[in-house]
């Protein structure tokens, strides 16, 4: 998955947007960004706490554990991908929103075609 803010992007290169409007944006994304890492390292804490205590007296062959790991996997992505887009995106993009920046909302994993063909 893309870390990246596409909402930041857009207003850097897209307006003409006053350094107090960026240096709001920034700290938008520094304090969601925080918040999230802090979400998912608890989430994901907790999720192998249980997972231990699950798997305490059980014999786990390898290929068990090979479909475990396979489907942690597939929960750890959709997970941070979710908190990512509640977390981090909607706090952009409101703030975005309430600076009058709001044409250029994109929201992670959406895109903006650009270059020479559009306008």
């Amino acid at each position: 998955m893309r870390y990246n803010n596409d909402t930041i992007a857009n207003v850097m290169f897209d307006t003409k947007a006053r350094k107090p409007e960026y240096d709001r944006l920034n700290s938008v994304v520094s304090v969601a960004n925080t918040k999230y890492i802090a979400a998912t390292t608890v989430l994901h804490t907790l999720g192998f706490a249980y997972l231990a205590y699950f798997f305490r007296f059980r014999r786990v062959s390898q290929v068990s554990a090979f479909a475990i790991s396979c489907a942690y996997y597939y929960y750890f992505t959709k997970v941070n991908q979710t908190l990512y887009k509640v977390i981090v995106d909607r706090a952009v993009i409101n703030t975005t929103r309430e600076l009058g920046l709001g044409s250029h909302v994109q929201p992670v994993g959406h895109f903006k075609n650009r270059g020479h063909n559009f306008q």
